[in-house]
């Protein structure tokens, strides 16, 4: 049995690691907006990561004093604009959702993460690799920084044997739920990655002994010519 965390489950890839992580002896708090698929042994922690901090407060009053075994924070937004025409406000939200509710959530849970001595996964993307190319300023720089968290984050909870590990993938088919890769291949014609495979990379991290750390994976599409 294992006590999961999952920031940013309701829908996409989140959905996706929320069904294929969180098994029937688990117990698990999903966090998100919006309220996930209904399953054994979760319980919905409501929160909008971009208003304001009160995230913080509910997920530590569900989570309580158990140790938590696997915290992933899948959450992140990016410009739907050009950089210059994006406003102020919405550059902030971005920076909030993708990158600081990231290091607030894991700072609020600090205590009961280093009880769990688990993992931390935190998931990134290409567009925070060097020379990308990406546009998205914001989104760009909070997944670059969401990196440099996990160095930093990775030789803290050292001594408590937890492990921190940064997935980046590339394009993915969020709009076709897990199960069906085939479909996501020909949807995007094989352009962007299936659900099922974050997941595979996922599972591989959290099934490795406690004597082995994976610090980050890139997950490019293999059409991405520009990483």
């Amino acid at each position: 049995m294992s006590n999961i965390v999952i920031v940013g489950a309701s829908r996409g890839l989140g959905r996706a690691l929320a069904e294929g992580i969180v098994g029937p002896s688990d117990r698990a708090w999903l966090l998100s907006p919006h309220e996930p698929a209904p399953r054994a042994g979760a319980e919905w922690v409501p929160a909008d990561l971009g208003d304001g901090r009160g995230y913080r407060e509910s997920i530590a009053a569900a989570v309580a004093s158990e140790p938590v075994h696997t915290l992933i924070y899948n959450s992140g937004i990016w410009e739907t604009e050009r950089f210059d025409r994006t406003s102020s406000p919405d550059l902030d939200r971005i920076v909030e959702v993708s990158l600081t509710g990231a290091i607030q959530v894991v700072h609020r849970l600090h205590d009961n993460v280093a009880a769990g001595r688990g993992n931390i996964v935190l998931i990134g993307s290409t567009c925070g690799l060097d020379n990308e190319g990406a546009t998205s300023v914001a989104y760009t720089s909070a997944k670059f920084g969401l990196r440099g968290a996990a160095h930093a984050l990775r030789t803290h909870f050292r001594p408590a044997g937890v492990r921190v590990t940064v997935v980046n993938p590339g394009s993915m088919a969020t709009d076709v739920p897990l199960g069906d890769p085939g479909e996501a291949l020909a949807r995007h014609d094989g352009r962007r990655i299936p659900v099922d495979d974050v997941l595979a990379v996922v599972r591989c991290v959290l099934a490795l002994s406690p004597a082995a750390c994976v610090k980050e994976i890139d997950l490019p599409a293999t059409r991405d010519t520009d990483v």
